[in-house]
């Protein structure tokens, strides 16, 4: 009786464990909010990967800033040149294929990972500008648009809690990335005008187009460039 029934107990135990592993493999779904951007800048960020084949996943994920003031991108002001009643509005969409370190085939994405990386970004910026000097202020209606295209490699690890809870820690996608500057002014600008504006723009992209060498009849411009760039991001998420 007694061997009966400590062999009923291993085979009910055998039968939750192969429920239990087989539940665990069709989890192949996590839905992530990544919490680091928003601690460090003003964009939020959601994803949504999905295990297409053991070991590999795909992931897609949108970003942007929830209030029109806020951005991290943010003309400088000074004496010289104000900007106020500013509109920003920046949006990035990603995709990412991961693939995962294991031993064993897994249906559920955890454990270390490398993949690659597409993201797409788009700034828009509108502000009214006030050129400052001796003479007299000129003001001119301000609107700019970035576009940034980044790709390149991802390293990061994935934590799968038994209450499904994810935590994904990406140590780093070192990327490169073309960019593109549209320029357009309400008003024509004089070479100071423009001067001024190419600073400010440096401050935030590093441009080093020379804006000042524009004619003094233009009002817009269009500037294109190259730099590296790294992502990073903690994400937690829910596995289903």
């Amino acid at each position: 009786m007694i061997k009966n029934l400590i062999l009923l107990c291993l085979c009910i135990g055998t039968i939750i464990a192969k429920s239990q592993t087989l539940t665990d493999s069709l989890r192949k779904n996590v839905f992530k909010v990544n919490i680091l951007p928003p601690l460090l800048s003003s964009i939020n960020e959601i994803s949504y990967e999905r295990m297409v084949k053991p070991n590999l996943s795909i992931t897609a994920g949108f970003g942007t800033n929830m209030r029109s003031d806020q951005s991290d991108f943010q003309l400088i002001s000074n004496t010289d040149l104000r900007f106020f009643n500013t509109e920003i509005q920046n949006r990035y969409l990603l995709v990412e294929v991961r693939r995962y370190i294991d031993f064993s085939e897994c249906n559920t994405p955890f454990g270390f990972y490398i993949g690659g990386f597409t993201r797409l970004r788009n700034i828009n910026y509108s502000a009214d500008a006030e050129f400052g000097n001796r003479i007299a202020n000129i003001n001119s209606k301000i609107d700019l648009e970035y576009r940034a295209l980044n790709f390149g490699i991802l390293l990061g690890y994935q934590i799968h809690l038994k209450n499904n809870l994810h935590f994904d820690f990406e140590f780093g996608g070192v990327g490169y990335s073309p960019n593109w500057v549209r320029f357009n002014s309400s008003t024509t600008l004089g070479s100071d005008e423009l001067s001024r504006l190419s600073d400010a723009l440096k401050q935030n992209f590093g441009i080093g187009g020379n804006y000042k060498d524009i004619e003094l009849n233009s009002t817009s411009l269009e500037y294109n460039f190259w730099n590296w760039t790294v992502r990073y991001g903690v994400s937690i998420g829910y596995n289903f």
